[in-house]
């Protein structure tokens, strides 16, 4: 991967649309023959083509298109585009005025309404789609830049900063998360029982403790962190729109996924994750009013009271001193045969430990050309 030339002025917004409308108008089959200049720039600057030449070709304009249709062709207004540009490869070669009827179809409009205004809207939404694909090459081509110690535009430099420090946001609770929920049955499983504690000399519950009380302890901690990360992870959203900007698309697909799985296996839904965002954002993100508050609300004691009944189902194992840090940050399936690889705590716990994994070898790729000699981890939280 290289930058595309320094010197290639990217199309605007209306640029990319009008030359759409100029390919929707003469259709698909017609592509070799025309003229579409900024289309072509736009080729060059996503990664597709290496000239003006080669970026020309119907080939690279199409596929240039149908990669920036991608994330969106379950959509209305994706299967429209596709429709629209002879994409479909059912119908491509359909005049052009039928495709616009069968796109005014999927919309549910007349061609009449259809070709005043939603039809220029489809072809902006492709255009920004394009855009996007240009952005994002530039910035994986700047980030293999700066892992090679070359120079890179400051401004993409800059921009890589904005997106660790939002992916960090999410790595510090998850880390967290998964620490916690290691420390959970990490004290359950402890032979010496250390935290066994029974009456004093005046017989009061108060000097009682346990095992089992500590081993909660950990899970509330650990409630309290998942909360978190779902609040960052919120944040992220707003923030980028839920667009992962790594080094490699399959570096995108891990990180993502790997968060994703981090909330999968657990007693929580939809629901019970917007409650304890709008908790931790209630309570300033801090532990103890956030704890407090759990046991003050009747949802939040069911929710709390959930969350160590899901926990409590977990006897999975692993001998003391048998983990090593090196390899991963947690004890999981892929390494201690006693974790059972279907325990929904193992499996989130393996989820965090990849989540954090993926973006930390991310920044260290590129972190020294920042001048910093590592991002946060494990030691941040021992």
């Amino acid at each position: 991967m290289e930058l595309p030339p320094v010197d290639l002025r990217l199309p605007s917004r209306d640029e990319v649309a009008a030359e759409l409308e100029e390919w929707r108008r003469r259709g698909v089959l017609r592509l070799g023959q025309l003229r579409l200049p900024d289309l072509g720039r736009a080729a060059q600057a996503a990664g597709l083509a290496t000239s003006s030449y080669a970026a020309a070709q119907p080939s690279i304009l199409k596929e240039l298109i149908r990669t920036a249709i991608a994330p969106i062709a379950g959509s209305a207004s994706g299967r429209c585009a596709t429709v629209l540009l002879g994409l479909d490869p059912n119908t491509f070669d359909v005049a052009p005025n039928l495709l616009r009827e069968d796109a005014a179809e999927i919309l549910g409009l007349s061609v009449e309404r259809f070709r005043r205004d939603p039809q220029h809207r489809v072809l902006l939404i492709v255009a920004d789609a394009v855009l996007e694909i240009c952005a994002a090459y530039r910035a994986r081509a700047a980030h293999l830049a700066m892992e090679q110690r070359h120079p890179a535009d400051t401004r993409l430099a800059v921009h890589w900063l904005e997106r660790f420090e939002a992916y960090f946001r999410i790595w510090t609770p998850t880390y967290a998360l998964g620490a916690d929920l290691t420390a959970y049955r990490e004290t359950l499983i402890d032979p010496e029982r250390p935290w066994d504690r029974g009456p004093g000399d005046d017989d009061s519950s108060e000097n009682q403790y346990s095992q089992e009380l500590q081993a909660a302890g950990h899970a509330t901690f650990a409630l309290y962190h998942y909360a978190a990360a779902r609040a960052a992870e919120r944040e992220f959203v707003i923030r980028f729109g839920g667009l992962w900007l790594l080094s490699s698309p399959a570096a995108e697909v891990e990180a993502r996924d790997a968060l994703a799985l981090s909330t999968a296996r657990l007693a929580m839904n939809e629901r019970d994750d917007s409650w304890l965002r709008t908790n931790f954002d209630s309570c300033g993100g801090e532990l103890h009013p956030f704890l407090e508050s759990l046991q003050r609300s009747s949802i939040g004691r069911a929710t709390h009271d959930e969350w160590q009944e899901c926990l409590g189902r977990c006897n999975c194992k692993w001998a003391a001193g048998e983990h090593d840090p090196g390899v991963e940050y947690f004890p999981t399936s892929r390494y201690h045969q006693e974790i059972r690889p279907d325990c929904p705590v193992h499996r989130t716990v393996e989820a965090c430990n990849r989540y954090c994994a993926v973006i930390e070898q991310e920044w260290l790729k590129v972190s020294d050309w920042y001048g910093a000699v590592e991002g946060p981890s494990s030691r941040d939280h021992s």
